[in-house]
């Protein structure tokens, strides 16, 4: 795994020596579909899902990864280098085409007991410690709004380490979350994402 991991990260370091050429949709099911998969439906928790993920959100995302204001340390290691190489036109391209492809359930299993809490806190928060419902900004189910991304079915291991991130200034554009995770504890912040793994 750790050979695989480090052939992946070689392969993305290389990737602004290479001409991306065709349409956005192109590059997208040829070089994102390394690690998200053509339909956008990731199978490993390293990568985030994107099928169906809002175009605009897409688009902030890798604009922030271009210009390296986004800078946890997976973003550093898988997307730097290829956003690098996208023009605007092509990153609204990508973004439009996966938030067209259909998102299907997320098969990995699930801690029961744990998506309940977690089901708790996203539909209503913790008024003692001063979070808010998720689904206020995520949807009821966690379809995404206009305030906040798509949620359902995303890995819960990278729902994790991104809420693990939100406690540092490597996303800044996410002020509201910096805020929010403030008030979650490790436990919470567990069956939050086993919560949103299970949604569909």
């Amino acid at each position: 795994m750790k050979f695989a991991h480090l052939a992946l990260f070689s392969l993305l370091a290389a990737l602004p020596a290479y001409n991306l050429a065709g349409t956005p949709e192109d590059v997208a099911r040829q070089w994102c579909a390394n690690c998200h998969t053509v339909d956008g439906n990731s199978s490993s928790p390293l990568f985030p899902r994107l099928a169906g993920q809002q175009a605009g959100y897409i688009v902030e995302q890798l604009q922030a990864l271009k210009n390296h204001s986004r800078s946890d340390e997976s973003a550093h290691d898988y997307m730097w280098g290829i956003a690098s190489a996208l023009d605007d036109k092509t990153i609204a391209g990508i973004a439009d085409y996966f938030s067209r492809q259909k998102p299907l359930p997320n098969p990995a299993a699930v801690d029961h007991q744990l998506a309940a809490r977690g089901e708790q806190l996203f539909h209503n928060g913790n008024t003692d410690k001063g979070t808010p419902p998720c689904m206020a900004c995520h949807g009821l189910s966690g379809e995404g709004s206009e305030s906040g991304p798509r949620l359902a079915g995303q890995h819960a291991l990278y729902v994790e380490r991104q809420l693990h991130v939100f406690e540092t200034t490597q996303r800044p554009s996410a002020v509201a979350m910096q805020a929010i995770v403030k008030s979650l504890d490790s436990k919470d912040i567990q069956a939050l994402a086993a919560y949103i793994q299970s949604l569909h």
